[in-house]
């Protein structure tokens, strides 16, 4: 039942995953990019207590892309916790840490 569970929330993820995506593909098609010029505030304000009557123009497309991103971080965070605590599988229990080595710009 937990394995189950566990898949659905994954394939949640990636949902949230594919609608930051096109998110993202909002911001760029406007031009909206650097709407918000500051991070993580958004024009001094907590970036999730941005009042919506501000949230103008290209404001609209890079805030809500901005909290998009912060929800699917979370819940990938939370993925990586439950995979870890309830995969039996050792190398897919290290699979959601594992970081791998980048180039040296």
């Amino acid at each position: 039942m937990i394995e189950r569970w566990h898949h659905r929330y994954a394939a949640l993820v990636a949902a949230c995953t594919v609608l930051l995506i096109a998110a993202g593909g909002m911001v760029t098609s406007t031009d909206s990019g650097l709407s918000v010029p500051d991070w993580p505030t958004t024009y001094g304000w907590n970036m999730f207590t941005f009042p919506l009557s501000k949230w103008v123009g290209g404001i609209r497309y890079e805030h809500s892309h901005r909290l998009i991103a912060s929800t699917v971080g979370f819940l990938t965070i939370i993925l990586a916790i439950w995979t870890w605590k309830v995969e039996p599988r050792a190398w897919v229990r290290k699979l959601p840490f594992f970081d791998p080595p980048r180039k040296k710009a």
